[in-house]
């Protein structure tokens, strides 16, 4: 029997109540509230609403002067309505949903669609025409690309569009970041990534381009869709594109819808909870800023209280990302044997623990040995997929174990899901049926039968998280179910960040092999007869209670130490 959960929060805010998934309106009239990130964001926030409402003599002064902003905010849109507009990319916008869900992508927004500069020669010419008049463009361009990644500069006027990798297309766009490397596009010392409103200087070391700043410095540089590349020292001229980061984590803007572009700013709707705003976005270079809104009388309690809910969630979200990040960067084994017999996945960290508790730098399975700290001395702890996410949110609390030097002990912080009572860790099914014991900590929702659409019915699956797109936001834990091989089997991962445009969940967390970001089709391409069961989503006041301050994890790297093996 299919189990949901009614949220509260909708019918206090006045909103109505509705017991789907949760609709997407996109850019147009809001759809049914549903459970919207806000709305079901938490449960216990009604006597915030509530408190909010007894306003004394400042908050009507306040309330006077957002009027007056708002009767400002009105003008300055009636003033761009009349300015020269960019054309926007109405080829983009609407294939967007999928493109994003197939292809790695930092969201971003364009005024016009990137063109690609005259041929300089007959092959380019040609190499152009094959992909454009081609049905199957992707095909192509793998047939193409053994030829094309040994000349950069022809690979570079054939695939990049004023320095861009872009494509419309959801089959060409993930083929591009599939296949393309940046030492096929370039073979200069030096050059320039640019990714949203990031610019990242990358030098060659021989082999590839590695990154000379930033968090990653010294790591690979890959490619994603919508980056911009060019050689260092060359001008590349102003951005077609703007980022929308600072929007959704600095504003608390859920949905951004653009109207109008123009030179001086766009005319733009976004949404706070379930309510559309009339706005003004400012810019600077390649980076979208909140302007101004033009906030009706009746939604001004329910817009300031649906942004505080959304930036207190972003807040502790953001706790969450530096944990995934972490797991990442150490690269925390998959809990599979290099030698099993038969079905062995889930037996090493058993193996693990036992020797971490005794002292032991190595253990032994199946003859094979393993290390119990990485060569930095980070404990090298093995994951199955629901370790991943028992172990992420532990994490972020403050729960893990030392690192070598240091007295061995697993440090217990604010969660330790063991004395929650979970009785199988190593269970993704119970994590949900754990999530739906308790309704005061997760918002938790089985996808009723006719919902569950495999991957292989791409345009089905993708337009089915499209118009759910509220139904699965940053921070939630989704578990698909179904055939991989010639068994069934269950996979989880984290829901990490969303298209501000589309709403659509681009970005998921797991470890599926190593701990990693990927898309939908990335994740789930593998075996693409599996389909979404359930979706567990932490309450804000769960979440909040449960997080730590970055500055309490356990996340940089120890000092390293010769501390030599002790036992085999």
């Amino acid at each position: 029997m299919t189990r949901l959960i009614v949220i509260a929060l909708p019918c206090v805010l006045g909103m109505g109540c509705d017991r789907t998934l949760g609709g997407s309106s996109g850019g147009g009239a809001p759809g049914p509230p549903g459970l919207s990130a806000v709305a079901s964001a938490s449960a216990g926030s009604a006597g915030e609403v509530r408190a909010s409402a007894r306003r004394d003599p400042l908050d009507r002064a306040l309330s006077a002067g957002e009027a007056a902003a708002s009767l400002a905010c009105a003008a300055r849109r009636a003033e761009l309505a009349r300015a020269a507009a960019f054309p926007g990319t109405s080829g983009l916008d609407a294939n967007r949903p999928a493109l994003l869900g197939r292809a790695k992508a930092e969201p971003v927004v364009f005024l016009r669609t990137p063109r690609q500069a005259p041929a300089t020669t007959p092959e380019v010419a040609h190499y152009r025409a094959l992909l454009a008049g081609a049905q199957a463009p992707a095909r192509v361009l793998l047939d193409l690309y053994s030829s094309l990644r040994r000349r950069p500069l022809v690979a570079r006027e054939v695939l990049l569009r004023e320095g861009y990798v872009y494509s419309e297309s959801p089959e060409f766009g993930v083929a591009l970041v599939d296949v393309l490397e940046l030492r096929h596009l370039f073979s200069e010392k030096e050059i320039v990534l640019e990714r949203g409103a990031q610019r990242h200087h990358l030098r060659w070391d021989g082999a590839d381009y590695r990154y000379l700043d930033g968090p990653e410095s010294g790591t690979k540089a890959s490619v994603f869709l919508f980056d911009r590349v060019w050689v260092a020292g060359q001008d590349p001229g102003p951005p077609l594109h703007r980022a929308l980061d600072a929007l959704v984590e600095e504003a608390g803007t859920e949905r951004i819808t653009i109207e109008r572009w123009t030179e001086h700013g766009a005319l733009a709707r976004v949404r706070y909870g379930t309510d559309w705003v009339e706005a003004v976005l400012d810019h600077d270079g390649a980076r979208l800023l909140p302007g101004c809104e033009e906030v009706r009388p009746e939604q001004a309690e329910r817009v300031a209280t649906a942004r505080s809910l959304a930036l207190r969630r972003r807040s502790v979200l953001r706790v969450q990302r530096e944990v995934i990040a972490a797991a990442i960067a150490e690269q925390l084994p998959f809990d599979e044997p290099k030698t099993e017999e038969g079905q062995q996945d889930g037996n090493l960290r058993p193996y693990w623990r036992w020797a971490y508790d005794h002292g032991w730098d190595q253990y032994r399975f199946n003859e094979d040995k393993y290390a119990v700290f990485d060569s930095l001395g980070r404990p090298r702890v093995p994951q199955v997929c629901i370790d991943f996410v028992f172990d992420t949110f532990e994490r972020a609390s403050g729960t893990w174990w030392k690192g070598r030097g240091t007295e061995r002990a697993r440090v217990v912080g604010r969660l330790d899901f063991t004395a929650l009572g979970v009785d199988n860790r190593r269970s993704v099914k119970r994590f949900v049926d754990f999530a739906w014991a308790h309704p005061e900590w997760f918002d938790a929702y089985d996808l009723l039968p006719e919902e569950r659409i495999p991957l292989h019915r791409r345009e089905e699956f993708f337009a089915y998280l499209a118009e759910h797109a509220d139904g699965f936001i940053p921070g939630d834990v989704v578990t698909i179910h179904g055939p991989r091989g010639d068994e069934a089997h269950y996979h989880s991962f984290f829901v990490v960040a969303a298209d501000p445009v589309s709403g659509m969940p681009i970005l998921l967390a797991a470890n599926a092999g190593r701990p990693r970001l990927r898309t939908w089709e990335q994740e789930m391409r593998n075996a693409p007869k599996r389909r979404i069961r359930s979706r567990v989503r932490p309450r804000l006041e769960w979440l909040e209670a449960n997080t730590a301050p970055v500055g309490e994890l356990t996340l940089a790297p120890p000092p390293r130490t010769d501390t030599a093996a002790t036992s085999g």
